[in-house]
C-alpha cells in the first residue's frame, strides 16, 4: 500500500454534536463528513437511540437518526456521552424498568464512536486509516483515557491515536493556509450554547521555530436564550443588542492589534443579526464563516504526526500545557559527542513520554540541556545518582523514563539495569521532579 492512499482522520468529539474530517497525506485540504451527500451538514448530535421492534430485536443509533427514533417513540435516547465518560457513570437504558440495562459511559462512548468512524466508508476505505486525532473543547485526562482503550477495540494496531485541543486544532489550521492570510494576528470566535469563546493566535517570529501562542476567552453574556415566545418586535431588539455586545467585543481585541483574518465558527453567527459587528471585522481584515475549523485542524495535526512537513519544524505553538523549551542531553557515540533529543517544546504533557537506556562512563550524574524556544540561553540541569559506583568500563547500564502526570512538572525516573551476569543490577531507583517553572 503506497503512502498517497493512506489517510488521516480528525474527529472533533463534541458533548452537544460532533464532526469528522480526512485527509490523503498528499491532499492539500481535509474533506469533512456531510450527513447528507453533496450538502455542508457537518453536525452529528452526540447521542445514542437504543431501538426495539416488535419481535425483540435491538438496533443502536446516532445523530439526527437517534433523534428522529426517539422522538417518534419507538426507542431510548442516551445524551450527554463526554459528561458521562467524564465523570465515569453508568445510565439505565431499556423501554420499561424490566428491561433496563446498566450500560457503562466507555461501553456508550465505544458505540457512538465506532458508529460515527464507520460513516466514512461512504469515502475511504477503513484499512487506509493511518492516525485518527480527537480534539475535545476540555483535555481531560479521564476521557482520553477511556478514549484510548475504546480505540483499541474500534481501531486497528496499525493505526495511531492523537489528541489535540481546540487551540491546537486552530493551530494547525493555520499554518497549513496561505500565509497571507496569517502574516500578522488572527481571530477565532466558536459560538456554542454556552456563548462565544475567542482565540487569538499571535506569533513570535524573531525565534527560531517561530513560536506561537494563543489567548483564551469566553463570553458567557452572548449566550442565545429561547426566543420562541417572543414578538417579532422583541427578538429585533435582543438581535441589536446582542450584535452591539459582539461589536463590543470584536473591538476590544482587534484594538492596537493587527488582525489579518478572523474566522466565525457556529450556526449561531448569522447576517440576519451581526450586521455592525460584520461591517466592523471586514474593516482591512478578511472574514471567514463555517464550522468544521476544528476537524480539519485535527486532520493536519494528526498528518504532520504521521508524515511531518516542514511545517512541524518552522512552526511551534506554546500554551500553558505544552513544553516551552527542548529538553536533551549530549551522548559519546564512538569518538564524537552527539545531541540526544528527549522532549520537544510544543509537546502536550499527556503526551510528554520517554524512555531509553544510557551507559554511565565517568560519574554518576545525568546531565540535561534545557533550551527554552523564547530566546533565553540554554540551561544544564544535573541529576546525581547517590550511592551508585560508576566502574568506567562502561558496565553502568540505567533506564531513563520521562513523564509528565501535569502540566506542572517533568517527572524523572532512573533505574539501574546492571550489566548482564557480571554485574547484577541493584534494584535501585531515583526519581527527580523537574518543575516547570524551572526549565521556561
Amino acid at each position: 500500500m503506497t503512502k498517497k492512499n493512506k489517510v488521516v482522520v480528525g474527529f472533533d468529539l463534541g458533548n452537544d454534536y460532533s464532526q469528522i474530517s480526512y485527509c490523503r497525506q498528499d491532499q492539500s485540504m481535509p474533506d469533512t463528513v456531510s450527513l447528507v451527500m453533496g450538502e455542508e451538514q457537518y453536525n452529528i448530535p452526540t447521542l445514542l437511540c437504543k431501538k426495539n421492534d416488535a419481535a425483540g430485536s435491538t438496533a443502536w443509533l446516532i445523530g439526527n437518526e437517534a433523534l428522529k427514533t426517539a422522538k417518534e417513540g419507538q426507542g431510548t435516547l442516551v445524551e450527554d456521552l463526554l459528561v458521562l465518560a467524564k465523570n465515569n457513570t453508568s445510565v439505565k437504558v431499556g423501554t420499561d424498568s424490566a428491561a433496563e440495562e446498566a450500560l457503562t459511559a466507555e461501553y456508550l462512548l465505544e458505540l457512538f464512536v465506532r458508529k460515527a468512524l464507520a460513516l466514512l466508508s461512504a469515502y475511504i476505505v477503513f484499512e487506509d486509516i493511518a492516525a485518527v486525532a480527537f480534539t475535545l473543547k476540555e483535555m481531560d485526562t479521564g476521557v482520553m483515557e477511556m478514549l484510548r482503550t475504546v480505540f483499541m477495540r474500534v481501531g486497528q494496531r496499525k493505526m495511531e491515536i492523537y489528541f489535540l485541543s481546540h487551540e491546537d486544532c486552530f493551530f494547525q489550521y493555520m499554518i497549513h493556509q496561505p500565509q497571507e492570510m496569517w502574516i500578522h494576528d488572527v481571530l477565532l470566535y466558536d459560538y456554542r450554547n454556552s456563548g462565544i469563546d475567542s482565540h487569538l493566535l499571535t506569533m513570535n517570529r524573531k525565534t527560531n521555530p517561530v513560536a506561537c501562542f494563543i489567548e483564551t476567552a469566553n463570553y458567557p453574556q452572548m449566550q442565545i436564550p429561547t426566543l420562541a415566545d417572543r414578538t417579532e418586535m422583541s427578538k429585533s431588539a435582543f438581535y441589536k443588542q446582542l450584535d452591539s455586545m459582539l461589536l463590543d467585543i470584536v473591538r476590544k481585541n482587534c484594538d492596537q492589534r493587527v488582525i489579518t483574518s478572523v474566522f466565525l465558527l457556529g450556526e449561531h453567527f448569522s447576517k440576519d443579526w451581526c450586521r455592525d459587528s460584520l461591517k466592523y471585522m471586514c474593516r482591512g481584515r478578511r472574514v471567514f464563516q463555517g464550522n468544521n475549523l476544528f476537524s480539519k485542524g485535527a486532520c493536519y495535526g494528526a498528518r504532520e504526526r504521521v508524515y511531518p512537513s516542514t511545517l512541524s519544524g518552522a512552526y511551534v505553538y506554546l500554551s500553558e500545557d505544552k513544553l516551552r523549551a527542548n529538553i536533551g542531553m549530549t551522548c559519546d557515540q564512538g569518538q564524537t559527542e552527539v545531541y540526544y533529543p528527549i522532549l520537544d517544546a510544543g509537546t502536550n504533557w499527556y503526551e510528554a513520554n520517554n524512555t531509553f537506556d544510557v551507559m554511565l562512563v565517568k560519574n554518576n550524574t545525568i546531565t540535561l540541556n534545557i533550551s527554552p524556544v523564547d530566546g533565553r540561553k540554554t540551561r544544564v540541569a544535573r541529576i546525581s545518582l547517590e550511592g551508585m559506583k560508576v566502574r568506567g568500563n562502561k558496565t553502568n547500564r540505567v533506564g531513563l523514563r520521562f513523564y509528565m502526570e501535569d502540566a506542572n512538572a517533568v517527572q524523572i525516573e532512573i533505574t539501574d539495569k546492571g550489566f548482564g551476569e557480571f554485574f547484577p543490577s541493584t534494584g535501585q531507583v531515583w526519581k527527580e521532579c523537574l518543575p516547570l517553572e524551572a526549565i521556561t
